[in-house]
């Protein structure tokens, strides 16, 4: 049994519950109104050897679109977009999903992201043939390691139903390029890489004037970068905006050859996803917390962390796995052993290794709440794999920081003082 054998089924049974179990919007904090919303758009490519006829009726279900023969054959993708390079923006060249800020005529969070994926794309969602599979967990966006929240992020997912590849018309000042990227590489370790980048206005605050600047100096050469988990993206359509300024910048660099790095929080959203898809759980043992390039920083980090890092990574695959057995017995299943079977055996003909989480579930799968509670009317929540993983890891990281500023200071001293001592002595 080949890994697409797998992955398609998988793929329609996640969407499908999506579909009947959304999770519930997330309501604004206090005194942060500003919302956004997102589309993680899929499609199916045909094979060359299997096209479709051209006599396929037009699927009414989820379910009867991925019975099509050409489907069963298909590879799914997903599409990101690189946004366009923009001076002050938080987000400027990341690998992102279509989608942007709610404006007051939207009518509730999904017509945003429909809205903004026309804006971006000259994608209509609303005239493509296709499926509103449903709606992840939303998450409060913050800065300063959520000492600031800024506004709830609201992901949708979007199934095409087209076997041809929808014209994609980019706005140039938005958006740099788009791509259609294999959904099966987004759970391959060898595509999983990390990105660095300056964390120092983060880790100093918001504090201004002279002292503010003279703390984020210290920090930007004394902690290093920041690592953080990412996975390199390898499309199999990419659509580029000649007419916006970031089209020939890599090759006036002298870069030929083009990287798209996915991280972030387009990453905690796709993580939220495939954590539905097999091994149930086996998405979270790809994850790899966020640390420094500094050696000792990267040591008290890891020490201070050990024990939250082990909890919190129990705590959702637990979630996960327990979440998939609820399903089944709310669907009526006696028994799970039709369901679960061995991811080593699928993949080992193709000499890849998954680690240890070897738990395949190929019924439908879902994330839950730690509380597991099923409501009255049916109804699971769902929350974030992701925000379970990093769910209180960056106040203790804040303190390892200062901690080994601390301790280098001490050290430092005491180095001093014992050269000082030695000159005079």
């Amino acid at each position: 049994m080949s890994s697409q054998e797998v992955l398609l089924p998988a793929v329609s049974s996640a969407l499908e519950d999506l579909q009947l179990y959304p999770s519930p919007t997330l309501p604004s904090p206090p005194n942060v109104p500003k919302r956004a919303s997102v589309a993680l758009i899929l499609r199916v490519q045909p094979n060359p050897a299997h096209l479709p006829t051209g006599n396929e009726r037009r699927p009414s279900s989820i379910a009867e679109f991925f019975e099509l023969p050409w489907v069963k054959e298909g590879e799914v993708e997903v599409l990101f977009i690189k946004r366009a390079a923009r001076t002050g923006d938080r987000w400027t060249a990341h690998v992102a999903f279509p989608g942007g800020k709610r404006d007051k005529e939207d009518a509730g969070d999904i017509e945003a992201a429909v809205r903004e994926t026309l804006e971006e794309v000259g994608l209509d969602l609303e005239k493509e043939e296709g499926f509103r599979c449903g709606h992840l967990p939303d998450r409060v966006i913050t800065t300063s390691w959520g000492t600031f929240p800024l506004m709830v992020l609201c992901p949708f997912v979007f199934l095409l139903t087209s076997p041809k590849p929808p014209a994609l018309h980019l706005q140039p000042t938005e958006v740099a390029s788009a791509h259609w990227v294999p959904l099966r590489l987004l759970l391959i370790p060898e595509f999983r890489t990390v990105e660095t980048c300056d964390v120092a206005d983060r880790l100093a605050g918001r504090g201004s004037g002279v002292l503010g600047l003279l703390v984020r100096y210290v920090l930007r050469y004394s902690v290093g970068l920041m690592e953080f988990t990412a996975i390199r993206l390898w499309p199999s359509l990419s659509v580029f905006s000649t007419f916006g300024k970031d089209f020939l910048a890599p090759a006036e660099a002298g870069k030929f050859e083009s990287s798209l790095v996915l991280w972030g929080l387009t990453l905690g959203i796709v993580e939220d996803f495939i954590d539905m898809l097999p091994p149930i759980g086996g998405a979270l043992g790809l994850w790899n917390w966020p640390t420094f390039t500094a050696w000792d920083v990267r040591f008290v980090v890891k020490l201070m962390t050990r024990n939250l890092c082990r909890r919190n990574f129990e705590i959702a695959k637990k979630e996960s796995v327990e979440a998939a057995m609820l399903k089944d017995e709310l669907r009526g299943r006696n028994s799970m052993e039709e369901s679960i079977v061995d991811i080593r055996n699928i993949h080992e003909d193709e000499g890849e290794d998954m680690g240890e989480s070897a738990i395949l579930v190929r019924s439908r799968a879902m994330s839950e709440p730690r509380r597991l509670e099923v409501k009255v009317r049916g109804e699971r929540e769902r929350i974030s794999s992701f925000n379970t993983l990093i769910d209180g890891y960056y106040d203790i990281v804040r303190r390892a920081v200062w901690i080994t500023m601390a301790g280098r200071a001490v050290v430092g001293t005491a180095v001093v003082g014992a050269l000082i001592w030695r000159a005079r002595k």
